[in-house]
């Protein structure tokens, strides 16, 4: 499906929202094998989407007000607030749609909105987030790769370590001097294993989600509404990051804020989430492989995000050359002539070679989305 095909599913949901523009943001999360071989077929959340959405913005007719329909993974926390200071622009009373995933840095996208919109599909994700800089641990699997820290992972083991178990009623049985002892173990086995600064920017990035979170929430204040508990609860209550929050559990969360899809609005959410699927094919894992067959390089064009509305369109664009080529076991040798490539011998291993070609939110001019 095309971009102008898509556009009579876009018109559908205006009609059922009072001609609001809808403005999709949809990052792809599309899979591929091997993994991590092809950078841009999964994109997150980040800030290098906010020129191509004012673009978007720009060209809409934003004056019956913005409804950003959003699927995300997540990615940059960093991105949230000129992302969403960007919609208010433009609707300071905008609303969120979610048709299906709308994870982490999404997540908090939506506290910044006056109202959430969900499917029956949809599903929120605690705001804990994984940090990760220079001072990461290796990775031991991928030494050019540093691990990321869970913040709830830290937080966790500091409580595994500082609340013995107690009676029932929850009394604690340790002395002030078991407490300084354990308090200095804690940080001993914290240190000895991940660097301070790491730890450092652990507590930094906590803080700042947590204050991220209120800044947002305060842009559309409840009545009665407990901005302590909200916060606590989407960055606690689950143990998990990967727990999915459901259309009732965030009902309970964020309170007047949320509200289910009616039936028809719910269905022609359905159908554009479905056009965006098939197009570009997500829920189909790209098999560098099979792409190649027996041809030793091919270039290849597939789309990792859209940012559009009835008037305008963006696409994430990724062009790039892929090879392959035999990678003879150590016991063998391929005598090969002087100047010329090593050539694809049938039952010797493979090597997925990737050189990317350009890499940008481009404007769909031309509007082909499927992977070429």
């Amino acid at each position: 499906m095309t971009y102008e095909e898509r556009k009579p599913l876009f018109a559908a949901i205006e009609q059922l929202r009072q001609d609001r523009v809808l403005i999709c943001f949809f990052n792809f999360d599309r899979q591929v094998n091997p993994p991590g071989a092809l950078s841009g077929l999964t994109t997150q959340f980040h800030a290098d989407v906010k020129e191509a959405l004012f673009r978007v913005l720009k060209e809409s007719d934003t004056s019956h007000g913005v409804d950003l329909c959003l699927y995300t993974r997540g990615g940059d926390v960093n991105s949230v607030w000129p992302i969403v200071s960007l919609v208010r622009e433009f609707d300071p009373d905008f609303h969120v749609l979610v048709p299906f995933r709308c994870h982490s840095g999404g997540t908090l996208v939506t506290l910044g909105a006056k109202r959430i919109i969900l499917a029956p599909l949809a599903e929120l994700s605690p705001i804990d987030p994984t940090t990760g800089n220079q001072f990461n641990p290796v990775d031991p699997a991928e030494p050019k790769n540093r691990l990321g820290i869970s913040v709830e992972d830290v937080r966790a083991y500091k409580d595994f370590v500082m609340d013995p178990p107690g009676n029932e009623s929850g009394e604690k049985k340790l002395t002030g001097e078991q407490q300084l002892a354990r308090e200095g173990f804690l940080l001993d086995r914290l240190t000895a294993q991940v660097h301070p600064l790491a730890l450092g920017n652990v507590h930094r990035v906590l803080q700042q989600i947590k204050q991220l979170a209120v800044n947002l929430l305060d842009l559309h204040p409840v009545k009665g509404e407990d901005k302590e508990k909200i916060v606590t609860a989407l960055t606690q209550k689950f143990y998990s990051h990967l727990h999915m929050i459901n259309p009732d559990e965030a009902r309970s969360i964020l309170g007047e804020r949320v509200d289910r899809a009616s039936a028809p609005l719910a269905t022609a959410m359905d159908n554009l989430l479905r056009a965006y699927e098939d197009t570009f094919k997500l829920r189909q894992t790209f098999f560098l492989s099979s792409y190649l067959e027996d041809k030793q390089e091919s270039e290849v064009r597939f789309i990792g995000g859209v940012v559009e509305s009835r008037t305008w369109s963006y696409l994430f664009e990724t062009k790039a050359t892929i090879r392959q080529v035999t990678r003879p076991p150590q016991n063998v040798q391929v005598q090969i002539p002087v100047g010329q490539a090593m050539p694809l011998i049938p039952g010797l291993p493979r090597e997925i070679q990737v050189e990317l070609k350009a890499q940008d939110w481009v404007h769909n001019t031309q509007p082909l989305g499927v992977t070429t």
